[in-house]
């Protein structure tokens, strides 16, 4: 027998499985064998979304596989069929409580409101006790959902205790909905209890012509950016299958083994430098921020589809970096500009998804995983420069610094959101709970969070009320677009 011939149709039809899922994460870019993933568009964020669709598929692959192997024809050849998840003993207790868990949440003056939430649309035909069945089947394998703050460590609850509350809002005005929507999200998210439980509570609320949405929040530490994401679509498929069949445990390693192996592993920066913060915000490593959070100014770029489809196809074609770079460059230029400074730290928060470790899989573990790395940019020169010393400073294994002070700003950049036709839960509009207690405080003098969200970079800037007049939200976020527009127009250094 020809062995060729008999392998070439099933990794044919592996490789058709794994276009037609990156082409859906990626808006639907055209895939084919010998397309490259990270030159397509995607990014570490997005390997997790991959591979929660290619596991509904019957394909299982690990984030390291896709970066080893980052076409279709090579992951082909590597990703195995999807099988029952190797189940790992969890940690109960004396679990650490990572650096970034320390400097953004413990240290507030409530920790307790330290929290992450979404509001979704629902489609009209799922039934409401289906959603109520398959939330818990959910949630509960998942054992970040179960942990509670036991001084300085997290210990785990025998269980999430959560239940979905049903709530009428569908009375009254468009205007009287929205104030219940807003007063409601707030309660519920009011109630977490980091120490006691629960930390995660969610509604389904009835809004009469406007529809229904799903409103889940969780105290910060059992989740992150990307843990809403994996449980969007676990949630979506466990809407789509009988109760019976509902996952019972955790598919990849639970939160508090990682925590227990990462602590150990991670590296540690050097003895701590000077330079790069600000001189209106002198604040210790071990300070507690500024001004509270209610005197803070915010400001909120929408860059327009032509400048990011721009700025994407240059970071991926021409700089050969991510757009993570891209933001970073045009923060720093922004911050040297607005504040007069020639030398720019910014703590960068990052998933942290890419540091498993050898032996284990967090692909769709939630939890919060975010890692702080401390970099340092000089701006100036050509903006091609700047973005590639960015990207140098994000990846380089041993490109991180220890400073005295607290950085001149937190940099967050998400990634890619994208909204697929004919999804089951999709970004809601209305205004919902906020995520910040007016009475806690910004853990650095400007905090930046980015994202492609569809066809828009969207930024969020945020300054410390004591920055002085003049030097606030609004005129960084000038300062940014205005950097955002000169990265893209060049000029580029000969080759």
């Amino acid at each position: 027998m020809d062995m060729a011939t008999d392998v070439r149709p099933q990794t044919d039809a592996i490789e058709e499985l794994l276009a037609a899922v990156w082409s859906e994460v990626l808006d639907g870019t055209p895939v084919g064998p010998a397309d490259n993933f990270f030159d397509l568009g995607g990014d570490s964020l997005l390997i997790l979304e991959t591979i929660a669709l290619a596991r509904e598929e019957g394909l299982d692959y690990t984030p390291l596989d896709l970066i080893e192997n980052q076409t279709v024809a090579e992951l082909a050849a590597r990703v195995t069929a999807a099988t029952a998840p190797l189940v790992e003993a969890e940690v109960t207790d004396g679990i650490p409580l990572t650096f970034a868990q320390q400097q953004l949440c413990t240290r507030q003056p409530h920790p307790r409101y330290v929290t992450q939430a979404v509001l979704w649309r629902v489609e009209d035909d799922l039934d409401a006790e289906v959603l109520a069945q398959a939330l818990p089947a959910v949630l509960d394998p998942h054992d970040s959902f179960r942990l509670r703050l036991d001084g300085s460590r997290l210990r785990l609850a025998a269980d999430a205790g959560f239940t979905l509350e049903r709530l009428d809002l569908s009375g009254g005005t468009e205007r009287e909905r929205a104030e219940a929507v807003l007063r409601e999200t707030t309660r519920l998210q009011r109630s977490l209890d980091p120490v006691g439980g629960p930390t995660v509570r969610g509604a389904l609320l009835d809004l009469g012509p406007a529809g229904r949405r799903l409103f889940l929040t969780a105290h910060h530490l059992a989740v992150d950016s990307a843990s809403w994401r994996i449980l969007r679509g676990e949630l979506a498929a466990a809407c789509r299958r009988p109760a019976r069949e509902q996952p019972g445990q955790q598919a990849t390693t639970p939160y508090g083994v990682w925590a227990q192996r990462i602590g150990a592993t991670r590296p540690v920066p050097g003895p701590p430098t000077a330079g790069g913060g600000l001189p209106w915000a002198p604040w210790g490593r071990l300070d507690n921020g500024g001004e509270p959070f209610s005197r803070a100014t915010t400001a909120r770029v929408r860059t327009p589809a032509d400048l990011t489809a721009t700025l994407l196809e240059l970071a991926r074609r021409d700089l050969g970096t991510g757009m993570d770079s891209v933001v970073l460059a045009a923060v720093t230029t922004a911050v040297a500009q607005v504040y007069g400074t020639d030398l720019v730290a910014c703590d960068i928060e990052r998933h942290g998804r890419d540091q498993a470790g050898a032996g284990t899989d967090i692909s769709r573990t939630t939890g919060w995983f975010t890692d702080l790395r401390t970099v340092r940019l000089a701006p100036g020169g050509p903006a091609e420069r700047l973005v590639k010393s960015a990207d140098h400073a994000l990846h380089d294994p041993d490109g991180g610094v220890a400073t005295r002070t607290v950085p001149a700003a937190l940099v967050n950049y998400l990634g890619r959101f994208t909204e697929r036709p004919q999804e089951m839960f999709a970004e809601a509009e209305e205004t919902f709970a906020d995520d910040r207690h007016p009475d806690n405080h910004l853990t650095h003098p400007v905090e930046v969070h980015a994202a492609v969200n569809g066809a828009h970079l969207v930024t969020v800037l945020t300054c410390d009320g004591a920055a002085p007049d003049g030097q606030r939200a609004q005129e960084l976020a000038d300062a940014y677009a205005a950097a955002l527009e000169s990265i893209a127009a060049g000029p580029r250094e000969e080759a």
